[in-house]
């Protein structure tokens, strides 16, 4: 499976888990720029949503939002500023 088969999927996954703290357009939104092959964008937006809704999230989804982001060169401020679960 190629890197951005792998990325997609991964982000996809956790789209799914991230159901209940975002709005089900967003999520959609989401989605679709994942399939059209834009998941730099998805990923971008989805830790912008979770900071703006003020998320609080187990820390085993952060750790998979960082190892995603250092795997597509993304600005860890993204990941580092959610709240995390205690």
């Amino acid at each position: 499976m190629a890197l951005l088969d792998e990325v997609e999927a991964e982000l996809t996954k956790i789209l799914e888990e991230v159901k209940r703290w975002i709005p089900a357009d967003q999520l959609a939104d989401m989605n679709e720029l994942v399939r059209a092959g834009e998941p730099g964008v998805a990923f971008e937006n989805l830790c912008m949503q979770l900071f703006e809704f003020d998320a609080v999230i187990p820390r085993e989804l952060v750790s998979r939002l960082q190892r995603l982001g250092d795997q597509m060169g993304i600005k860890r401020d993204y990941w580092q500023r959610l709240a995390i679960e205690d």
